[in-house]
C-alpha cells in the first residue's frame, strides 16, 4: 500500500457515471481505500484569470464503497455458493463526490465530468493539507480530517459573520465541539457571550488558566440567581417589563386573572411614585410589594361604602404611600391627580375591584412577589452592561434553577442590549455601547428560539434579528441543539455555518437539510454513522465540505457524562482518604495541646470562635488531599497567610487567630473550607504553637464555660 502511494500508482480508474460533481471508479485491487478518504484526478480545466486550460488536480472524497463478483447473487442457495469458485475474485466499486482544486487561494469545481478511464490517484497528506489550509491570521484550529489524523482541520474566522449552527444527538459532541470554537475565538481576541442553561459552562472559569497566563482574567461568571455559582448578579429594569411579563415572571398562572390584575395595577402605581417622589426605590419588587400591603390594610382597616369607596380607597392609599397620614388631607391632590392620570386612575380601580371583598387575591399577588425576589434578577435598574463584557474575554450567563420565563427574559434582555450598543457604536450614537463586535453561543437554543405557532418566547425575535441583520452590526450568534426541528426554521436557516454531528431522528435530520443548501445528500446519509467527536462542517467557514474529527480541547465543563463505576467506587476512596487525614490531624492536635481534640470543627471553632459545618471541612480535607495548600506565619505568630490552590482557582486566606479574624477572596459571609484548609495545614506544617491554642481555649471557657 505505501509503495502504491509513493510511486503514484492509481489505485483506481473511472469506470461508471461521471459528471463535474461526482464520479465512480472501480479499485485496483492491490489499493486499500477506507469510506470518507481522499483521492485525486488530473484533468485540464480553466480557473478564473486564465485564457487556456491547465492541468490540475482534483481532489476528492469517496462516500461509498461496495463488492460485487460476476456470476455470484444473493438469491444463490448456500450450497450452491459453498462450492462456487469465483473466478478473478470481487471487484470493489467506489463512489466519490468531488470537493474542488485550489488555485490561487480558493477552491474551484471543474466545469467538465472528468473522462471515463481517468486514472484516480490516492491524494497525500501535503496535498490535503494545502487544499484545506486557511490563511494563519484568520485560521481556527478545530481537528483533524477523520480520515487523516496527521492533517489538521482548520475555519476560516471572517466566516463566522454567517453565524454557526451546532447540531447534534446527545452526547455526541455538541458542547465538546462549542469549547474547542470559545478556546479559538479567546486565542484570536474575541468578546464572548454564552447563554448556559444548564451551567455547564462555569467550570471553564477554574480551568482558563490552561490556555496560558494571559488568559487568568478571561472567564467571569454572571449568574441569574443570587444564589448560584457567579461573579455578577445580571439585573433586569422592572421599568421594561410589561405588566404580564412580570406576572409571567413570578410564575402566576395565565387564568388567575385577578393576582395578575391587582400585581399589574401595583407597578403602575409604583412607576408613579417612582417618577412623583424621584424615588428609585418604589419600582424595586419591594416597592411594588408595599404597594398591596398598604392597598390590603385600606380595605381590611377601614369603612369603606359602596358608594364612596373607591375615592376613598384611592385617597387613603395615595395618602399612605406618599406618607401625609391616614390619607384624609389629600383629597384635592387626589381628584386632581386621578383627573389629570387616567392610568393611575385605572389601576387603583382594579387594584380596588379585586380586593374590596376578598383580600386574598391581593395576599397571592404578594406571595409571588416575594418568591420572584429571592431570585434577585428584577430590579429598578439593569446591570450595567460594561460590567458583564469586555474585549478578549467570555462571560457565562449562569441561568441554571432558574423557570424557563425568566432564563427567556435575561436571554431576550442581554440579546437586545448587545444588538443595541453595537448599533450605537457603528452609527455613532448616544447611549450604552459597545465598540468590539460579539459572539452570543446560546446552548440549548430550542428553549429560546421554537417554531413560530408554537411556545411563545421573547428571545426568538430578537434572535431572528440578529440572525438577518448582526453581521452588519458585529453581533454573530453560535446556536446549539440536539433538537434541530423544534427551532425556527427562519433562524436556523440563517445559521449558513453549520458544525453536525451524529444525528439519529429521522425528523431532525430533515430539518438540518431543509435549513442547509450546501449538506447534499450523501453527506446527510453519514450524519447517523459519525462516532462521537466527529462532524461535517460546511458554510462559508469552510471552503469545501469538511469531515472531521474535533481535536482535544484544553478548558473544562461540567456537561459529559458520568462513569457511574467510577463515580460510586470513588466516593468510598474518598471517604477512607479523609478520614485518614482527619485521624492524623486530630493526633498531631493532640501532641500539640495538652488536651484532646475529637472532631475539627471543634478545633475550628476554638480558634476562631465559629465552628465550620462538617461539609466545610469534608471540602478542606479535599484541597489538602488534591489541591495545593500553602501557608507561612507573619512577624506575628498568631496571624496566618496563605493561598489554596484547587482545579485552577486560587483563594487567598489570612487569619488572625489573636483578634479572631478570618478573610477568604471567596468573600463567604462565614467561615469558608478555604480558611478551615488553611489552618489544617498549619497544624501539619507546625505553625500553630500550644501556647496559641491554650490562650484561645482559656478565652472561650470564659465566655461560653463548658460550650466546647
Amino acid at each position: 500500500m505505501n509503495n502504491t502511494r509513493e510511486t503514484r500508482q492509481p489505485v483506481g480508474v473511472i469506470s461508471g457515471e461521471s459528471r463535474p460533481s461526482s464520479f465512480i471508479f472501480t479499485l485496483n485491487p492491490s489499493a486499500i481505500i477506507l469510506l470518507h478518504d481522499y483521492v485525486y484526478f488530473e484533468v485540464d480545466d480553466t480557473p478564473p484569470g486564465m485564457n487556456k486550460p491547465v492541468r490540475v488536480k482534483v481532489v476528492a472524497q469517496v462516500q461509498s464503497l461496495r463488492r460485487i463478483a460476476l456470476g455470484v447473487a444473493p438469491e444463490h442457495p448456500w450450497q450452491v455458493l459453498e462450492k462456487m469458485s469465483i473466478p478473478g475474485g470481487d471487484t470493489v466499486i467506489a463512489y466519490a463526490r468531488v470537493l474542488g482544486y485550489k488555485w490561487r487561494g480558493s477552491i474551484h469545481v471543474p466545469r467538465r465530468a472528468p473522462p471515463i478511464g481517468s486514472r484516480v490517484y490516492y491524494a497525500p497528506d501535503s496535498l490535503l493539507a494545502e487544499f484545506f489550509s486557511v490563511d494563519k491570521e484568520r485560521r481556527i484550529h478545530i481537528g483533524y480530517l477523520v480520515s487523516r489524523p496527521s492533517v489538521p482541520a482548520y475555519l476560516d474566522l471572517e466566516g463566522i459573520k454567517r453565524h454557526i449552527a451546532i447540531i447534534a444527538a446527545t452526547g455526541a459532541g455538541k458542547t465538546w465541539a462549542s469549547i474547542v470554537l470559545i478556546e479559538e475565538l479567546l486565542k484570536k481576541g474575541a468578546t464572548i457571550v454564552v447563554l448556559d442553561p444548564h451551567g455547564e459552562y462555569t467550570s471553564m472559569k477554574t480551568s482558563i488558566h490552561r490556555l496560558g497566563s494571559s488568559f487568568r482574567e478571561s472567564v467571569r461568571i454572571v449568574k441569574g440567581h443570587r444564589d448560584q455559582e457567579g461573579d455578577i448578579q445580571y439585573r433586569i429594569g422592572i421599568p421594561g417589563l410589561s405588566a404580564d411579563e412580570l406576572a409571567d415572571a413570578a410564575g402566576v398562572p395565565k387564568k388567575a386573572t385577578k393576582i395578575r390584575a391587582i400585581m399589574g395595577s401595583a407597578k403602575i402605581v409604583s412607576e408613579w411614585l417612582s417618577t412623583t417622589t424621584r424615588d428609585s426605590s418604589w419600582i424595586e419588587l419591594d416597592g411594588i410589594i408595599r404597594v398591596l400591603q398598604e392597598a390590603i390594610d385600606v380595605v381590611e382597616k377601614s369603612k369603606l361604602s359602596k358608594s364612596n369607596g373607591l375615592s376613598v380607597f384611592g385617597r387613603k392609599l395615595i395618602g399612605r404611600l406618599l406618607g401625609l397620614g391616614n390619607g384624609n388631607g389629600p383629597s384635592n391632590s387626589y381628584v386632581k391627580l386621578a383627573e389629570n392620570n387616567k392610568k393611575l386612575e385605572k389601576a387603583l380601580r382594579l387594584i380596588w375591584l379585586s380586593i374590596e371583598r376578598d383580600s386574598s387575591p391581593g395576599y397571592d399577588a404578594i406571595r409571588y412577589l416575594e418568591e420572584l425576589k429571592k431570585i434577585g434578577v428584577y430590579s429598578s435598574v439593569g446591570t450595567p452592561l460594561s460590567e458583564i463584557v469586555a474585549p478578549s474575554s467570555v462571560t457565562i450567563v449562569n441561568l441554571a434553577g432558574l423557570r424557563n420565563i425568566v432564563q427567556d427574559h435575561i436571554a431576550y434582555d442581554i440579546m437586545k442590549r448587545l444588538f443595541e450598543a453595537r448599533i450605537r457604536f457603528i452609527r455613532r450614537l448616544g447611549g450604552e455601547s459597545y465598540q468590539q463586535p460579539v459572539v452570543i453561543i446560546m446552548e440549548e437554543a430550542h428553549r429560546f428560539i421554537p417554531p413560530r405557532g408554537q411556545s411563545q418566547t421573547k428571545t426568538r425575535e430578537i434572535a431572528s434579528q440578529i440572525a438577518s441583520e448582526g453581521r452588519k452590526f458585529g453581533v454573530y450568534m453560535v446556536v446549539i441543539t440536539q433538537r434541530p426541528s423544534r427551532i425556527d426554521q427562519d433562524v436556523l436557516s440563517q445559521m449558513q455555518n453549520q458544525i453536525i454531528l451524529r444525528i439519529v431522528n429521522p425528523r431532525d435530520q430533515e430539518a438540518v437539510r431543509d435549513s442547509s443548501e450546501q449538506l447534499s445528500q450523501d453527506l446527510l446519509e453519514n450524519l447517523p454513522g459519525l462516532n462521537r467527536g466527529e462532524a461535517v462542517i460546511v458554510g462559508p467557514m469552510t471552503s469545501a465540505p469538511l469531515m472531521i474529527r474535533l481535536r482535544d480541547r484544553v478548558l473544562e465543563y461540567s456537561g459529559q457524562d458520568i462513569d457511574l463505576v467510577d463515580a460510586w467506587s470513588r466516593v468510598k476512596e474518598l471517604e477512607t482518604e479523609h478520614l485518614l487525614l482527619e485521624r492524623e490531624i486530630l493526633a498531631r492536635l493532640s501532641r500539640v495541646a495538652s488536651r484532646r481534640y475529637e472532631d475539627i470543627p471543634s478545633y475550628i471553632g476554638e480558634l476562631l470562635g465559629v465552628k465550620p459545618s462538617s461539609r466545610e471541612v469534608v471540602d478542606a480535607l479535599e484541597y489538602l488531599r488534591s489541591g495545593e495548600v500553602w501557608v507561612s506565619q507573619s512577624y506575628d505568630p498568631s496571624v496566618l497567610f496563605g493561598e489554596v490552590i484547587y482545579r485552577g482557582a486560587i483563594f487567598r486566606v489570612k487569619t488572625d487567630l489573636g483578634e479572631k479574624f478570618y478573610k477568604c477572596s471567596c468573600r463567604a459571609e462565614r467561615v469558608c473550607s478555604h480558611v478551615v484548609a488553611l489552618l489544617l495545614k498549619a497544624i501539619i506544617d507546625g505553625l500553630v504553637e500550644s501556647s496559641i491554642l491554650e490562650t484561645r481555649f482559656t478565652e472561650l471557657q470564659e465566655i461560653w464555660g463548658e460550650r466546647y
